[in-house]
């Protein structure tokens, strides 16, 4: 049985997946839009045998840029500037494993007494039954 035909490496294709992944083309996007080459591969496999390096160099390149930029405003930058606090901050959530919590503020409402009275005047409100402190011990008359 004959070995199946191997893909050439091709340097206009290796120049189209360096722009497109530049560009911030998805890996299936750009293997869309090399498809009009010759001998241009169809699979993720043979792409990447063929051109990795051209698809991880140019991400890798803006991705070391970026982040020189983000390290050197967090660490050089003004801490009047909110950038610099941005930079910080992003740095230390990707790089630094740092999560930021959120605080809840509590304040008591009153005391343990005033709320339970409260809320036994409100369910007292619910039932129907007067509440008012002034109605005595009165029954509410069927007549109302």
């Amino acid at each position: 049985m004959p070995q199946p035909h191997k893909l050439p490496y091709n340097k206009e294709i290796a120049k189209k997946v360096r722009e497109c992944s530049a560009a911030g083309l998805t890996l299936r996007d750009t293997i869309a839009e090399i498809q009009n080459y010759g001998h241009a591969p169809r699979h993720n496999d043979s792409f990447y045998r063929l051109y990795s390096e051209d698809w991880f160099g140019p991400r890798n390149d803006i991705t070391r840029k970026i982040g020189n930029k983000v390290a050197n405003q967090a660490i050089e930058g003004d801490p009047e500037q909110p950038t610099t606090f941005k930079s910080q901050e992003l740095w230390l959530r990707t790089q630094g494993g740092w999560t930021p919590k959120e605080s809840v503020e509590t304040r008591e409402a009153g005391t343990d007494e005033e709320e339970a009275e409260s809320a036994v005047e409100a369910l007292m409100t619910l039932l129907g039954k007067d509440t008012d402190e002034d109605s005595g011990d009165k029954a509410p008359s069927e007549a109302d």
